[in-house]
């Protein structure tokens, strides 16, 4: 499709430049009216410049789109840097609430998105901490879709829309491209809510590791 495009604007560039030139040419003519263009409208090759670059614009676009995709997977969704942000977003939702928080990247969800988070978040041992306030931000990266899940100690704690918040200013953020700006926004929303009903204790101790899992392979 993407070379179809381009192919078909280049085309369409050339068919409107031969055009245009071929008219300066017939322009200038002995037998040509002042001002005239005898052969076509000079519309035409305006038209079909202003087509071809459209054309070549989508194709680029759909080229970078190709790439981008392409460059999807658990191990390139992040920069080094940006993972370093969501590690320290991590770390600063924990030091105010005793949750706890993983982000977990995998290559496609197999079957119902929410079913395979919460089978990840079973394996993450997320449903074993002292007060049920686990969260899990689950990334499908090849498929570009996201799902963050809690225990029950937070359902029971927080108001019913609680989740959909998240997911919205998680949402905006993947749609314009910020995935880790995504990431920091969701986890800073859900500490900000989980200082509230579960604060951080002298007693606490980080029961789950900080640090994002990835699946290995296509799992």
């Amino acid at each position: 499709m993407t070379r179809t495009l381009f192919s078909l604007g280049l085309l369409l560039a050339g068919v409107a430049i031969g055009l245009a030139v071929a008219e300066w040419r017939l322009a200038a003519g002995p037998d040509t009216p002042a001002g005239g263009w005898t052969a076509w409208s000079p519309a035409i090759p305006w038209l079909l410049g202003a087509v071809a670059v459209a054309l070549l614009f989508a194709a680029r676009r759909l080229e970078r789109r190709r790439l981008h995709r392409a460059r999807l997977t658990p191990e390139t969704f992040l920069s080094a840097g940006e993972e370093e942000r969501v590690v320290a977003a991590i770390r600063s939702f924990e030091e105010r609430t005793s949750g706890e928080i993983r982000v977990h990247l995998d290559h496609r969800a197999a079957g119902d998105l929410l079913a395979a988070a919460h089978a990840r978040f079973g394996e993450l041992g997320l449903e074993r901490t002292r007060d049920r306030n686990g969260i899990l931000f689950y990334v499908a990266v090849g498929q570009r879709r996201f799902a963050v899940v809690g225990d029950v100690g937070i359902d029971r704690a927080t108001a019913d829309d609680f989740w959909a918040g998240i997911v919205r200013a998680v949402e905006e953020r993947f749609r314009a491209g910020d995935h880790v700006g995504g990431l920091a926004l969701g986890i800073e929303r859900a500490g900000a809510e989980l200082a509230t009903h579960f604060p951080h204790r002298t007693d606490d101790v980080n029961e789950l590791s900080d640090e994002i899992s990835r699946s290995e392979g296509g799992d």
